[in-house]
């Protein structure tokens, strides 16, 4: 695999010191260090389960980062905690289970962070659209959702490039 995913990956990890953590820097100078957890990886049979139990479509390039971690925390504050949670295949199906019960059945989560949702709309992936991913806020109604036309490897992609920050909200 030498995919945009795992360069991406690749990129990162190499710059992580033994601690798994990194400086990183935000507006008007603030400095402070992030951590990193990657989970690990997720088999083609548990995939396979996951999408029979559930009738979602994972788009080839999530499933990619499922191959390589099921699931992973990053830039999570090391005083403060907080950072983006990619849930594991049994944390997506359980959160959706246990606390979304008013989003449309075709939306799955595969990120928190702060009590934000990112979601992938499996209807789009079913149609082979690459624009599929939806930033929901957990208290606010969902005709409020922010369709991120964006696919999974670029979400993460620019994630990492920004540090971590909101770059959909720029």
């Amino acid at each position: 695999m030498n995919s945009f995913i795992v360069k991406s990956l690749k990129a990162l990890q190499g710059r992580l010191d033994l601690e798994n953590s990194l400086v990183v820097q935000r507006e008007e100078g603030y400095i402070y260090n992030v951590e990193f957890v990657f989970n690990s990886p997720a088999s083609i049979e548990e995939i396979d389960r996951f999408t029979e139990k559930t009738g979602w479509r994972l788009p080839d390039d999530y499933k990619e980062f499922l191959l390589l971690h099921n699931g992973a925390h990053l830039f999570s504050d090391v005083k403060y905690g907080g950072g983006y949670k990619l849930l594991n295949l049994d944390e997506i199906y359980q959160e959706y289970v246990e606390n979304l019960n008013d989003v449309p059945k075709n939306w799955y989560p595969i990120s928190i962070d702060n009590g934000d949702y990112l979601f992938i709309d499996s209807s789009k992936v079913e149609d082979g659209k690459r624009d599929y991913l939806i930033r929901f806020q957990a208290d606010e109604p969902v005709e409020y959702a922010l369709k991120l036309k964006m696919n999974f490897e670029t979400w993460l992609d620019k994630l990492i490039v920004c540090q971590g920050l909101e770059f959909w909200l720029w």
